[in-house]
Parts: structure tokens; C-alpha cells; sequence
């Protein structure tokens, strides 16, 4: 039996039954998603009331909102006669809809929130419908925001100074990930698929009963490895794989954002810009040996360690510090023979010097059936907390994509399968598991440790 709730990752019919939510919808191109956030809300239990603003509905109409909602949906601060406005609020209350509604609401999701609404709701500016719902949310009525614009739009001083300012005073935000953007780009700023913006607004929503906000890494140290191995044959030549160290990257990032301090060990791969705008600059490596040396000696000090490095299994056995010439190498049938041996054991090393309260996570990329069943026995031999399966078999998964498709298995509970999604969203749920996983640690050793008192 697990020892406290995880608001988290409580199917999300138990956290949204019953709750009255408010859906903003601002006038960004990711409003498209709108109907489909709606849908799922309703869908799990929860009475929705859609509220826009003016420049929403050229992306979406009112229309369809009703129809994914069930409800009438506002768009205007003033009701006319007659409208979906004030069939929602009733003659006596159409002129402070916006109070008796946000009274009536458990939670506000604007999504998607807008560059120039973001900046309004730091400057208490509250000329639209959506603002002023906002604005009338109780003390204690959590408001999530979820930002969507352009990628240098997002980067602006302005948009991220007044993103932390809202953070500091309470809105919770639901931040953009890297994708295609409506320019055509690719880059930060893209708005997370609707599923993940449930499941985070869940986790925000759904806080366990001693108040601990889910989904935080603040006062942790975590370390992360990913990227590939090169393991040299010759001057030149080397065993490898396809890894890119994208999802590593994605977890170094989202950590950071839950306000983990974050070491990344990374092999070899490309450049991050992300990463170093973030502050994190990554421990660089080439060989397994030179892997485990940087987590061994960077282990003590972090509390949290997630190995997403795809470790070649085996190197040779001899280097050779020339390049080897083929007619040197080959017999006359123009085969040659390569002797290898295994690659040091990281997780087995981890595992032998592991401590009481330390957090480790592995990852097993595997292909089609028995897949699970070697996750958990990996995750039971090298003595691990938690396990995330690739399936490559997956289309969109693995090596070379931007998405990911994974299983999370822990100790204490049942394998739960993500859906394809981008491998930006895919940390943030990995990472809330993790966090998760550590406040249920942390409550066990306090408790323990008041027994013995």
C-alpha cells in the first residue's frame, strides 16, 4: 500500500468529478486546442464554462466551445439581450457574472494564454472577459495559465519577467515546450497537447491533503546523464548509437523549471542552446569509463539521479591509436574480427553506493513483446526506484524523434503508459513522478524518524 496520495497521478476523473472549472481561451493560434481541453475536462467529470476573449474567437467560435462544453460561452465583459452571456448569468447577475462565476469555480485554466495577456495579468489590466473571470478568483482558487506564442515572443525579458512575477503571486504556469510553431518555426513556445495539459492541471488542482504543492523539485540536487557513448575501435572509428540527448535535455530543462539544481552529464551530441540560456552547462564525456567516472564523482552531493544515457554495452577490448588499415585487419575472405568486452555497469555502481533517500531512475529501450517484463526485471536487479520503458516498436519513439511514447513503472505501483507526445512534455510527467516518488520518501523518513522519538 502506498503511503500518502499522489495527487498527480490520480486518474484524473478522481481529481476533475464534481469540480466546476473555468476554461479561458486568449487569442493565440493555439486556441485551435481549446475544444479538445474543454472535452477532456468534461469528460472526466468536471462542469466547464468556456470565457473568451474577442480575438479567440478568430480562432475559434463560440459555437463549437458550447458544443465541447455543454454550456453557454462568454465573450464579452457586457451582455446583450439575448445572448449565450446572459443565459449563463441569469437577468439579475449579467452585470457581475464575472463574480458570481469565479466564486462558483474550483479552479481557472487559461489556455491558451497569450503574450499580451500574460502582460496584462501582471499589470492588472482587465479589459476582456477572460481578465476579469480571472481577476475575480477568490483568494485560494488556484489559476493555471498555459503561454503560447512564437518562440522569440516567448524569449522576450518582458513575457518571462512577467511570467516569474505571476509565479511569485500564485498563478501556476504551464509552460510552452519545444515544437513547430505557427510560423513555421521550430522552437520554444509551443503549447503542450491537451492531454498533458489536463494531466498538469490535475497535479495542480488535486494537491495531497498536507498541502505539498505536486510536481516540485525545489531544494533538490538532481543528476542527469543522456547522450550517447563513443567507444573508439581506432583513431577514427568507434561503437555508437543514434541517441541525440534530446530527452535528456528535456529533463535537464523541465528539472530546472520545478527548481531542482541540475547536474547534466552528456555525451557526445550537439550543442543545447536551450540549456545554456537555462543556466545549465552540461559536463561533457565521450566513453563509458568517463561517464561513470563524472556520476560517481558528482553522486554525493545530488539527491535525485535519472540515467538517460544510452551506455554502449560493449567496447573493445584494444584501441588501437592509428587508424587500422583494412588489408592490416582482414583476413583473405575480407573478414575482420573484433574482440570486445563489456562497458563498466553505471546503475550496478549507483546501486552499490547508494544511500538512504536517494532517488534513481533508469531508462530501458527495448523493442516489441517481453519489453515490460525486462524493465522490471532491470529495474528489481539494479535495485531502482523507477523505470521508464521505450518501446521502440512505437512509431514516433526512441532514438531520432522529437516525440517519445514510454512506460513509467515505480515499486509501489502499476505500469502506467503515457501517449505520444513531445519528449519536452514527456519529462514534465516523468519529473512529476519523480517529485512524487520524493515527497512520499521524504513523508515515510519523517515519520520514522518521529517513532523513534
Amino acid at each position: 500500500m502506498k503511503e500518502s496520495t499522489d495527487a498527480v497521478w490520480q486518474p484524473v476523473e478522481e481529481i476533475l468529478n464534481g469540480k466546476s472549472v473555468v476554461l479561458g481561451v486568449t487569442g493565440s493560434i493555439a486556441a485551435i486546442k481549446a475544444p479538445a481541453i474543454a472535452a477532456l475536462l468534461r469528460d472526466a467529470g468536471a462542469e466547464v464554462t468556456c470565457v473568451m476573449t474577442e480575438s479567440a474567437e478568430q480562432f475559434v467560435s463560440r459555437q463549437v466551445m458550447e458544443k465541447a462544453t455543454g454550456k453557454a460561452a462568454i465573450s464579452q465583459i457586457f451582455a446583450q439581450t439575448g445572448t449565450a452571456q446572459q443565459q449563463a448569468s441569469g437577468p439579475r447577475e449579467e452585470l457581475t457574472w464575472h463574480v458570481h462565476l469565479a466564486r462558483g469555480a474550483d479552479a481557472m485554466l487559461i489556455a491558451p494564454c497569450s503574450a499580451s495577456a500574460v502582460g496584462m495579468l501582471r499589470a492588472g489590466i482587465y479589459d476582456n472577459a477572460v481578465l476579469l473571470a480571472a481577476a475575480s478568483l477568490p483568494k485560494g482558487t488556484p489559476l493555471i495559465i498555459v503561454p503560447a506564442m512564437d518562440e522569440d515572443m516567448w524569449l522576450q525579458p518582458a513575457v518571462q519577467e512577467n511570467i516569474a512575477w505571476l509565479k511569485e503571486h500564485g498563478t501556476f504556469a504551464i509552460e510552452p515546450v519545444v515544437g513547430k510553431l505557427a510560423s513555421g518555426l521550430t522552437g520554444m513556445g509551443r503549447m503542450p497537447e491537451p492531454e498533458a495539459i489536463v494531466r498538469r492541471f490535475c497535479g495542480t488542482i488535486g494537491q495531497p491533503p498536507d498541502g505539498r504543492r505536486p510536481g516540485t523539485l525545489d531544494g533538490k540536487n538532481v543528476l542527469i546523464t543522456g547522450g550517447p557513448t563513443y567507444e573508439p575501435i581506432d583513431a577514427v572509428r568507434f561503437i555508437g548509437n543514434r541517441s541525440s540527448g534530446k530527452m535528456a535535455a528535456a529533463l535537464a530543462l523541465e528539472a530546472k523549471r520545478m527548481g531542482a539544481e541540475v547536474t547534466l552529464i552528456l555525451g557526445p551530441t550537439v550543442r543545447f542552446p536551450l540549456l545554456e540560456s537555462a543556466g545549465i552547462l552540461p559536463l561533457r564525456v565521450e566513453t563509458a569509463e568517463e561517464m561513470k567516472h563524472a556520476v560517481l564523482e558528482h553522486l554525493p552531493k545530488n539527491d535525485i539521479v535519472v540515467m538517460n544515457a544510452a551506455v554502449a554495452d560493449f567496447m573493445p577490448e584494444a584501441k588501437a591509436e592509428k587508424k587500422l588499415k583494412k588489408r592490416d585487419i582482414a583476413d583473405q575472405f575480407g573478414r575482420a574480427t573484433l574482440r570486445l568486452k563489456r562497458t563498466p555497469d553505471i546503475l550496478a555502481s549507483i546501486a552499490r553506493l547508494k544511500k538512504e533517500g536517494h532517488i534513481v531512475v533508469g531508462f530501458a529501450l527495448e523493442k516489441g513483446k517481453g519489453s515490460e517484463a525486462y524493465a522490471l526485471g532491470k529495474m528489481k536487479e539494479k535495485k531502482l526506484d523507477m523505470i521508464v520503458l521505450n518501446n521502440i516498436e512505437d512509431e514516433g519513439a526512441g532514438f531520432g524523434h522529437d516525440t517519445n511514447k514510454v512506460t513509467i513503472f515505480t515499486k509501489e505501483g502499476k505500469p502506467e503508459p503515457l501517449p505520444l507526445m513531445t519528449k519536452e512534455e514527456c519529462a514534465v510527467l516523468i519529473l512529476e513522478r519523480i517529485a512524487a516518488v520524493s515527497g512520499e520518501r521524504s513523508s515515510l523518513a519523517v515519520r520514522r524518524s518521529q517513532k523513534r522519538m
